[in-house]
C-alpha cells in the first residue's frame, strides 16, 4: 500500500431537513486497498459516498485528490476525476440496451454517428471482464434485478477509474456472481485501484477488506484493521451493543396446514407445477439460484402475475392474478426490488406505510381518506418497527436503503396477514436491523401466521426456517431440514436440481 492516499475527506458534514446525516467525518482511501464503510442503516455510509461521487455536496469539510482540493458537484465531474460508483439503488435506464447503459456518455462515434459494432464489442468486453453472461443488445428492462446489478458492475469497471465505490453491490447477486466480483476486486487491487466497500454481509468484509471505518448516527466511531478485529467486536462498534444471537431462533408451536399451493405455473414457464403446504406458525424457506423462478413464484402466490393452478387459504380457493384479492384474503407480500415494486418514492413515509390499508379500503369512507387514522397508523408502524425518519411527512426516497426496506416490512407486518411472502426480506439491512426483523417474523409466526421466506442468504434460511424447499428451473427439487443439513447440501440441490448422494450414507 502506498504512503499517500488518493482521496482524503476531512470534516465532512451533511445536513438534510430535520437530520444531520454526517458530522465531521474523515476518510482516507489508498491505492490497492479495499476500505469498508460499516454501520447501521442511517449511519451515514451512503451519504459519505454520495459526497465523494457528486450526488450530494457536503455542507462543511474538504475533499482532496492526490493532495489537490477538489469540489465534486456532479457524478460526471467525479468520473472525470477517476471516481466511479455502484450504488445500492440501480441507476440504469430501463428502456435502453445493456450496451447503451454500460457506455452511457461514452458511446464511440464514427463518421456517420454512433459506431454500434464497436459499442457492442466494448460492452461485450466489459461484461466478459466481470463474467456476466448477458446479451449486450437486450433492453435492461427485460433483465432481473440481479442481472441489472451485474450490468452496473460492468459499467463501473469499464470506466477504468482510480477509485471505485461499491455500495451494497452484492445485495442482489447470486453466490456465483458475488465470487466473480470478489475476484475482480482482487484484480483491481493489484492495479492500485482504491475501493470503498459497503456491505451488510460481514463475511464479505472480512474476505476482501483491509481497513474499515465505523460510522454510527453520522459520526466517526473508529478506523480499524480488519485482520485485527473479530466479527463480534466490529458489530459491537457498529450498533453500540453486543448482538449475541443474530437469528434468535425460538421454539414456536407449528399447527395445522393453513395454506396450500397446487400445480402453480406461470405462462412464461418460469414456474412449473409447483406445489407446497404451509402450516400455522411455520417459517418455510425457499432457496434457489438467480433465474430459477423464485421471484416469479413469490409474485404468482400473491397474485402479482398471471398463473394457473390453485392457491388455497384456510380452505378457500383464491382467484389468481389479482394482488388485491390476495391482500384482502390475508396474504402479505414484500417484493425483492423495493425501488421499483415496493415504494412510491416521491411520496411520504406516511403514505407508503398506509398504502395497503388504502388499497383494501380500510382507511377511507366514500372515497375520503381518514387522515387522522392514517397518521396514527403510520406513527405506530414507525415506533413498532424502528423506522428511522425525521418525520412521517419525510419523502421515503430520502431514507437510507435499509429504512426504506423496513418501511415495506412494517407496512406488511402491521396488516397482521395470515400468510406472508417475503422476498429477500433483509436485503440492504444492517446486522442490528436484521436481528429486529427476524424477531418480528417470529412474533408473527408465534401469533399463528405462516411465512414463506424466499432468500438468497443461505445462513439466513438455515438460521430461521423450519423447512427449506429448493427450486431448480422452475420446479421444487428438494426439501431439507435445517437442523441436519448445511449450506453445501442446499447449494448442491440448487445447482444440480437434485439432492446430494453421500457415499456410505443411509
Amino acid at each position: 500500500m502506498a504512503d499517500r492516499p488518493i482521496v482524503s475527506m476531512r470534516g465532512i458534514t451533511k445536513r438534510f431537513p430535520g437530520v444531520t446525516a454526517l458530522q465531521k467525518v474523515d476518510l482516507d482511501l489508498y491505492p490497492g486497498q479495499v476500505h469498508a464503510l460499516v454501520g447501521e442503516n442511517g449511519s451515514g455510509k451512503s451519504t459519505l459516498c454520495k459526497c465523494l461521487y457528486g450526488m450530494a455536496a457536503p455542507d462543511e469539510g474538504s475533499i482532496t485528490i492526490d493532495g489537490t482540493p477538489r469540489e465534486i458537484r456532479t457524478p460526471n465531474r467525479a468520473l472525470r476525476l477517476g471516481i466511479s460508483a455502484i450504488t445500492q439503488e440501480l441507476t440504469l435506464a430501463p428502456a435502453l440496451s445493456v450496451t447503451e447503459n454500460i457506455l452511457m456518455g461514452r458511446l464511440p462515434r464514427g463518421r456517420f454517428g454512433i459506431d454500434w459494432n464497436k459499442a457492442h464489442a466494448l460492452a461485450r468486453e466489459a461484461l466478459d471482464q466481470v463474467g456476466a453472461n448477458i446479451d449486450e443488445r437486450t433492453p435492461v428492462a427485460n433483465l432481473s434485478v440481479a442481472l441489472q446489478q451485474e450490468v452496473e458492475i460492468a459499467r463501473a469497471v469499464s470506466s477504468r477509474s482510480r477509485v471505485l465505490i461499491l455500495d451494497e453491490a452484492t445485495s442482489a447477486l447470486s453466490e456465483e456472481a458475488t465470487e466473480r466480483l470478489m475476484g475482480k476486486i482482487h484484480q483491481l487491487r493489484s492495479q492500485s485501484v482504491a475501493i470503498v466497500f459497503i456491505s451488510h454481509r460481514l463475511k464479505e468484509i472480512f474476505t476482501c477488506c483491509q481497513r474499515a471505518t465505523v460510522l454510527r448516527d453520522g459520526q466517526l466511531v473508529d478506523v480499524v484493521d480488519v485482520d485485527k478485529i473479530s466479527e463480534s467486536e466490529l458489530v459491537g462498534k457498529m450498533v453500540g451493543r453486543t448482538v449475541e444471537d443474530l437469528y434468535g431462533k425460538r421454539s414456536i408451536s407449528i399447527g395445522e396446514t393453513i395454506f396450500t399451493v397446487r400445480n402453480l405455473s406461470t405462462p412464461d414457464a418460469r414456474v412449473r407445477n409447483v406445489s407446497l403446504e404451509l402450516r400455522s406458525g411455520e417459517i418455510l424457506g425457499i432457496a434457489a439460484l438467480v433465474g430459477s423462478g423464485k421471484v416469479q413464484l413469490g409474485k404468482a402466490i400473491f397474485g402479482a402475475i398471471p398463473a394457473t393452478g390453485e392457491v388455497i387459504l384456510d380452505g378457500k380457493s383464491l382467484a389468481l392474478g389479482d394482488p388485491r384479492i390476495g391482500l384482502l384474503a390475508g396474504i402479505g407480500y414484500v417484493p425483492d426490488d423495493r425501488k421499483r415494486s415496493g415504494l412510491l418514492l416521491t411520496r411520504s413515509v406516511r403514505h407508503n406505510l398506509s398504502l395497503s390499508w388504502m388499497i383494501s379500503g380500510l382507511l377511507s369512507r366514500l372515497g375520503v381518506v381518514r387522515t387522522k387514522s392514517e397518521t396514527a397508523l403510520a406513527a405506530d408502524c414507525v415506533k413498532r418497527f424502528a423506522v428511522r425518519t425525521p418525520s412521517l411527512n419525510h419523502p421515503v426516497v430520502h431514507l437510507s436503503g435499509g429504512n426504506q426496506q423496513k418501511t415495506i416490512l412494517a407496512r406488511c407486518f402491521a396488516m397482521n396477514p395470515r400468510v406472508v411472502v417475503l422476498m429477500e426480506p433483509t436485503r440492504g439491512i444492517d446486522v442490528g436491523a436484521k436481528s429486529e426483523v427476524y424477531g418480528f417474523m417470529q412474533d408473527m409466526a408465534a401469533a399463528g401466521a405462516g411465512i414463506v421466506m424466499i432468500s438468497s442468504d443461505l445462513p439466513e434460511l438455515l438460521g430461521l426456517a423450519d423447512r427449506i424447499l429448493v427450486m431448480y428451473q422452475g420446479r421444487i427439487c428438494g426439501e431439507f431440514d435445517p437442523r441436519v443439513c448445511g449450506e453445501e447440501d442446499i447449494a448442491h440441490a440448487a445447482c444440480m436440481g437434485k439432492e446430494r448422494i453421500v457415499e456410505g450414507g443411509s
